[in-house]
């Protein structure tokens, strides 16, 4: 249920209106951290994939990332891959390994500077485009590979957005939110029990990967930060047997612009 209500928080805050003011986008691509970041985090996984089982499974899972970020004259091009891979993730005495990579590159490009709580803010906005592979291997001995194993695969188009709350001189709150609109999905499947297609054209409601952050950077220097924060991570594809992937970490993550 937390997951649930962590990712409607996000919806909430991209979706409230607030009384906004005309800027040269020029200068709020200057409050950008650009540069080139790397990110660890430590949290929990909850996944229920019913190729394999239709019980849930749960533990814990680290999460690295490597981020390149670059201020053009009118947006942000933004490349990045994240890992993640854990062997605790089990349901009661069993347990199964789970590997989880995205590669996503985006294009941000400046909104309107607003007021809030007479700070200022940034809004950024901007299409991007992600791979997402998912392998599930569960620890039991079995006549046949594929019962043991499951593969997702989403190549899609998606959205994201930014905000930046100028706290004070040298605090930053950051937050984002990237969502996949329409992918290109493969899933393993069961060729002695159906004649479905491995291979199929997904929506937003048939084949989600969802990302929230939230978290506050401190400028050590001008090319110089670290931040703190929460992420938070949802997978959901329901055009074959369905699978239901959930994370939420927290992260910690330095950054050097050049």
């Amino acid at each position: 249920m937390k997951y649930v209500t962590a990712f409607f928080i996000a919806i909430l805050v991209f979706t409230i209106p607030h009384e906004l003011s005309a800027q040269d986008s020029l200068k709020q691509t200057t409050v950008y951290p650009v540069g080139i970041s790397l990110e660890y985090g430590i949290g929990n996984l909850a996944v229920t994939d019913e190729y394999i089982s239709d019980e849930k499974y749960s533990g814990s899972i680290p999460y690295y990332r490597v981020q390149w970020i670059k201020s053009h004259q009118d947006y942000i091009y933004h490349l990045s891959l994240d890992y993640r891979y854990s062997s605790e993730i089990k349901n009661y005495n069993v347990s199964t390994d789970i590997y989880q990579f995205t590669l996503h590159q985006g294009f941000s490009y400046a909104g309107p500077k607003f007021s809030l709580f007479n700070k200022d803010a940034y809004l950024f906005l901007g299409p991007s485009t992600e791979v997402y592979f998912y392998f599930n291997q569960q620890n039991i001995a079995v006549s046949g590979f594929d019962y043991a194993q499951s593969i997702a695969f989403l190549v899609s188009l998606g959205i994201d957005s930014d905000l930046i709350y100028k706290l004070a001189n040298h605090f930053n709150i950051e937050s984002s939110l990237n969502v996949s609109l329409l992918s290109l999905g493969f899933r393993m499947v069961d060729m002695e029990e159906t004649d479905e297609s491995p291979a199929k054209l997904l929506t937003l409601f048939a084949g989600t990967n969802a990302v929230f952050r939230l978290g506050i950077r401190y400028y050590i220097a001008q090319n110089f930060s670290i931040k703190a924060g929460y992420l938070f991570h949802l997978t959901r594809i329901s055009s074959w047997d369905p699978l239901l992937s959930a994370s939420d970490s927290f992260v910690f993550t330095v950054t050097y612009g050049f």
